[in-house]
């Protein structure tokens, strides 16, 4: 499994350049490009054979509204061509979230893991606290067993309050 943390990928509405008939990666996105090879290079990451399993995680460096189908593109033609895998044909399960900016910089965190032979792919799922791949019961089940049992082991901290309105994480009245 490989576990990067990369920049926040260029727009695919930025990441192309028409120059006379020719259509080239912008600058931009070369950029992008090179500091993913960078990174990969720095991890001696070799590329992963067979199905994959792509889980990524998108921080913008602004609040403006952003489409994550947009970043999809450069960040994973930028994977390929660094070598964390083959081809992006591989990719059989890509789940993509959107979560709050972190101003002046944005991030994207990538996983890549191979889908286990003996594991088919609709019982496939990715747990959402470890992030490991386990056997899933149904789409209702998104965590592994082991965090299952860690969970009921917590305590009870944010008590649950329905029908309250909230924006930024205040009470609307």
């Amino acid at each position: 499994m490989h576990q990067l943390t990369l920049p926040y990928p260029p727009s695919v509405n930025t990441y192309w350049r028409h120059v006379g008939p020719r259509v080239l990666i912008s600058k931009h996105g070369r950029q992008f490009r090179t500091e993913v090879c960078n990174q990969l290079r720095a991890k001696r990451i070799k590329p992963i054979e067979g199905d994959l399993i792509v889980d990524i995680t998108i921080n913008p460096p602004d609040r403006r509204r952003r489409d994550v189908d947009n970043v999809l593109k450069a960040l994973l033609d930028s994977l390929q061509f660094a070598g964390a895998f083959e081809d992006d044909s591989q990719i059989v399960r890509l789940t993509i979230e959107k979560h709050e900016p972190l101003p002046k910089a944005g991030k994207a965190t990538v996983r890549i893991q191979a889908l286990p032979a003996d594991m088919e792919l609709i019982d496939a799922r990715t747990c959402l606290r470890c992030g490991y791949v386990f056997d899933s019961e149904g789409p209702h089940n998104r965590i592994c067993n082991v965090c299952t049992m860690i969970n009921r082991g917590l305590p009870e901290c944010t008590p649950v309050v329905r029908g309250l309105k909230r924006h930024n994480g205040k009470v609307i009245r």
